[in-house]
């Protein structure tokens, strides 16, 4: 029949109906985390499995929720990045890689949106913790992240859900489901939610609180059928999300900044001057109360997301050929507030000097006006197809094997920076900096957009690998595995950067004739004079003759193109003595992309970085007890090798970071995870799971932390004499005879990789009542973190705090399984945990170097925190 259906009621974000079993027992979970149908429990692989009832009864219903029960993952919703076992990225650049391969449907991706849909659209997510290079490639250094969609029924089936909670939270979905035609099934399911109040107060009255606010909404379509007598399966589905939020989501805010900022200089920076706190309060909103900021613009969130994935299978007599292809398309726009201030009213800087003074007619000094607002626009806008066909065998006997082949390419257009001055049109037209005539007016390209700092970047990464692994029963309690994957990559980068200076030392001669002076031609110059000869990056198509200016944009532009290879693999013993024990042991080889920092502000020297591999040794156990108590330990050690890392150094001449992407010689990352169910009594499960990480650089390299460029915080880590400048303030050397602006290197080695929590633990417990109208499950649980750094500077204030939080819920469904009502309360006790710090200096060209300022050489701290308490209820109905 022709499916047809009105979208009605349905659930808050990722929550779902529970049917939980009358006993809760412990039942056979099937993944595919090898490619292949298999028990969990019979995997050699540390997995963790959550079916859609599971999320329901736990609670999982967002990425973050993931990582409570999934040892060793960790998230970052402020900056969309997951790691797992303290491998992962530590760079957004779209030229660069992540650590976990994340798959929607066999389909690889490169967002993590997708993990956080509801149970109405996800049957299942599996997370594969280590290195899964055989059978994964592209990116699974670290682990991979399945999730596999419901498919469409064979009966016809629908389903609403609605909910509503604090801060002005509802949410609809539904879905409908069933057989159309010439035996082909069809599905088709949507969510809208809205969030109408954020929790994060602005001081300024004149502009709408933000944080988790705003639209997001989903339509997802499926087809399947078979052809030929079954022998052929297919399976086709498209989807489309978008995002209209404020400060919802990936980059939303989540952060509040805690310290003070400088008040009695209006020169903030050397080149634009940051002056829009000129003459305000010194401390920063986040010292008025915790969830405060003070702006007039928006973080802005908009993100459009179109995915086909396509999935046809062959089943011949011994073997199943299987052919996955997919194509996304990602549009991620965001506006943040730069100047961190209300102020929008323009006003008078001053006195400054006047650099021509002594000529006939200029005074001494002048008072030129200045613009306080000021916003950045990022973008992402990614484009992605791969195909992959791999051919597994599916008859009896002790050998069985799988081989593929595998192709991807990505393009994107990247625009990191595009800082602007939205009221101030005298950057529309622009003069060009000279070092010989610093007072000449010569006209640059026109800036129509009014911009200030511009990096961007066109992209393109191919890949390409062929994969295989064999299992060999060799007797009837051992089973022996082996398998390699060779892959190539190789990226294109087309770089355009731009930068302009006003009011400071670097063109005083804008203070006069008030236009804003471009000195993209020194500032990006795309090369280093080294020894009195220009040096570039070794990726550089041309070198620096490939280095030029588009005279139309004034943007300066060069091309990255590189690549790189890899030989992977794992090999493996299993031991299996009985039907409720599993040991196994195994090796495997992960491996890395190189890639570029691309796109910024100045066309650095040395952006490309090598490839980075690891070397993981593992061994686990799965085990059942009785039917009552399920056991998996994991125990791993990795030889993590040219970790890809950005570190930044504090250019003072610019007044601001740099970043240089460079590779860190070595780490060593060991830990143990334990996950267990037990049911002591029927229809109670607990669920008790155990994380310990230790992830430290080995051997690192000589580095300045941007927030500390002169070492002078407590635990500075400062280098051998040897690896610092002949002018830095290193011990047994001050001013004169050392320079406040020369850097001091420290070494990084002994120091935590970021986000490598040591110590978590999660606990659920839930029991079902059998009542006359059905059953109630009442759920709780409680996840602690111990103390995490979010940089390899491991200073307090990149440090969070340990933080436990605890949740609670409550779902009844009725006998028929038509109905449920869910209530559920989040961080009960209303925690301000952490899942992100960072420092940020005060610089001390902002107190003109003067050790005697209150504020000189002192850090800010910006912190993530995780969703304070929200609660709600959630009502579905099933129609049959």
């Amino acid at each position: 029949m022709l499916l047809s259906c009105v979208f009605a009621a349905t659930a808050f974000s990722g929550v779902a109906h529970a049917q939980a079993s009358s006993t809760n027992e412990i039942e056979e979970l099937v993944v595919t985390a090898e490619k292949r149908e298999q028990s969990l429990q019979d995997v050699p692989v540390a997995v963790s499995a959550f079916t859609d009832e599971r999320r329901e009864i736990v609670g999982i219903n967002s990425v973050q929720d993931l990582t409570n029960f999934t040892p060793g993952l960790a998230y970052s919703t402020n900056n969309d990045r997951a790691s797992l076992r303290g491998i992962g990225r530590f760079s957004n650049n779209r030229s660069t890689e992540g650590g976990l391969a994340m798959y929607n449907d066999g389909f690889y991706t490169s967002s993590v949106t997708a993990f956080a849909q509801s149970t109405l659209f996800l049957e299942r997510t599996e997370v594969l913790r280590g290195p899964q290079g055989t059978l994964y490639g592209k990116n699974a250094i670290g682990g991979a992240l399945n999730i596999i969609s419901k498919r469409p029924t064979d009966d016809f089936y629908a389903e609403a859900r609605g909910s509503y909670g604090n801060y002005d939270s509802k949410a609809l979905e539904a879905a409908v489901s069933g057989p159309l035609f010439a035996g082909i099934r069809g599905r088709l399911a949507g969510s809208w939610g809205n969030i109408g109040k954020g929790v994060f107060e602005n001081l300024n009255p004149a502009v709408p609180d933000e944080g988790n606010r705003g639209t997001v909404w989903t339509v997802e379509g499926q087809l399947d059928g078979s052809l030929a007598d079954g022998k052929l399966d297919w399976w086709l589905k498209h989807s489309t999300t978008e995002w209209h939020t404020l400060g919802r989501g990936p980059g939303g805010r989540t952060t509040a900044a805690y310290g003070f900022r400088v008040i009695d200089n209006p020169l903030q920076a050397p080149l634009t001057p940051n002056s829009a706190a000129f003459g305000t309060t010194s401390a920063l909103p986040g010292n008025t109360c915790q969830f405060c900021y003070n702006t007039d613009d928006g973080n802005f969130i908009n993100l459009e997301s179109n995915t086909t994935t396509l999935n046809v299978t062959f089943h011949a007599q011994n073997f199943d050929i299987k052919y996955i292809t997919g194509l996304t398309y990602y549009d991620y726009r965001l506006q943040t507030d730069l100047d961190g201030t209300s102020r929008q009213a323009p006003f008078l800087l001053g006195p400054l000097a006047n650099p021509l003074f002594g000529l006939p007619g200029q005074p001494a000094t002048v008072s030129p006006i200045y613009f306080p607002r000021q916003h950045n626009q990022y973008q992402e806008e990614v484009w992605w197809f791969s195909n992959e066909i791999n051919i597994a065998s599916t008859h009896d006997g002790p050998l069985q094997w799988l081989f593929g082949v595998y192709q991807y390419r990505e393009g994107s257009n990247y625009r990191l920076s595009d800082a602007r001055f939205p009221d101030d049109a005298r950057f529309e037209t622009p003069i060009l900096f000279s070092a010989t005539a610093p007072t000449s007016t010569v006209a640059a390209a026109p800036n129509p957009l009014r911009r200030y700092a511009v990096g961007e970047s066109e992209n393109k990464n191919e890949s390409y690998a062929a994969f295989g692994q064999v299992d060999w029963q060799a007797t009837e309690e051992i089973k022996v595995t082996a398998g390699l994957r060779y892959t190539y990559d190789e990226k294109t980068s087309f770089e355009g950067a731009r930068l302009f200076c006003l009011y400071t030392a670097t063109c005083p001669v804008s203070r006069v004739n008030g236009r804003p002076v471009d000195v993209t031609a020194v500032a990006s110059p795309g090369f280093s004079t080294i020894g009195g000869v220009q040096v570039t990056d070794p990726s550089v198509v041309g070198g620096v003759a490939g280095i030029y200016t588009d005279p139309t944009t004034g943007l300066r532009h060069r091309t990255l193109n590189e690549n790189w290879s890899a030989l992977t693999g794992t090999f493996g013993v299993d031991w299996k003595p009985d039907a409720d024990t599993l040991a196994y042991a195994k090796y495997s080889r992960g491996y890395k992309a190189g890639g570029f920092d691309s796109g910024t502000t100045t066309l650095q020297t040395f952006v490309t970085t090598d490839k980075e591999t690891i070397d993981a040794y593992e061994v686990g156990l799965k085990k059942t007890f009785g039917g009552r108590l399920q056991a998996n330990v994991s125990a791993f050690f990795y030889d993590y090798q040219d970790i890809q890392i950005p570190l930044s150094f504090f250019n003072e001449t610019l007044g601001a970071n740099q970043t240089r992407f460079i590779n860190v010689p070595k780490a060593e990352n060991y830990g143990l995870e334990i996950e267990t169910i037990w049911q002591p009594i029927d229809r109670l499960q607990i669920l008790a799971n155990y994380s310990y990480l230790n992830a430290k650089i080995k051997k690192g390299v000589f580095s300045p932390d941007p927030d500390d460029p002169l070492a002078l915080q407590p635990g500075a880590q400062i280098a051998p004499a040897t690896a610092q400048a002949a002018n830095a303030c290193i011990p047994g050397r001050t001013p004169p005879a050392c320079s406040l602006l020369a850097n001091v290197n420290q070494d990084i080695s002994g120091y935590r990789l970021p986000s490598s929590t040591p110590h978590r633990i999660a606990l659920n417990a839930n029991y079902t009542w059998e009542l006359e109208q059905g059953n109630l499950t009442l759920s709780g649980n409680y996840v602690w973190r111990a103390a995490t750094y979010y940089s390899v500077f491991n200073t307090y204030y990149n440090k969070a705090k340990s933080y436990g939080t605890t949740d609670f819920r409550m779902l009844f469904n009725d006998r028929d399984d038509r109905f449920t009502v869910i209530a559920y309360l989040k961080n009960a006790f209303d925690q301000r945990g952490s899942a992100g710090v960072s420092g940020t200096r005060i610089t001390n060209n902002q107190v003109n170097n003067n050790v005697n300022h209150p504020l000189f050489n002192r850090v800010n701290q910006t912190v993530s925190y995780i969703l304070p308490r929200t609660y709600g209820i959630e009502v579905q109905y099933r129609f049959r």
